[in-house]
């Protein structure tokens, strides 16, 4: 099952910028994963609403565009692996208000229908 996996970052983060060559390399061995390296300075306007509290911040939406997860994790490459199998085995599903809050940049990146 394709999954596209977000990664919200932002450019003043060394963190992000840290995990940045972590998360291309993780998404470079998964042809089954369209990744998505989002600055959320650029999406301000659909993130307004938003409280991000920490970076990285990982969105995982599924081939159906069901949201399956949404939360912060540990920049590290193994982490992201096991949710993204969790999801492509239907271990994971967001609630219908994370869906919600999420929905403007999903539609914004062309994941899900308005």
């Amino acid at each position: 099952m394709t999954l596209d996996v977000v990664c919200l970052c932002a450019e003043w983060c060394g963190t992000c910028r840290d995990f940045l060559a972590e998360f291309e390399k993780l998404a470079s061995s998964r042809l089954d994963w369209r990744t998505h390296w989002v600055d959320v300075e650029d999406f301000d306007a659909v993130l307004h609403e938003v409280d991000i509290t920490t970076f990285p911040m990982i969105l995982i939406v599924d081939a159906a565009g069901t949201l399956c997860f949404a939360g912060p994790v540990t920049p590290q490459p193994g982490m992201l692996h096991r949710l993204c199998q969790a999801a492509q085995q239907g271990s994971l599903q967001a609630t219908a208000a994370e869906a919600a809050t999420w929905q403007p940049l999903l539609y914004s990146l062309r994941l899900r229908d308005e």
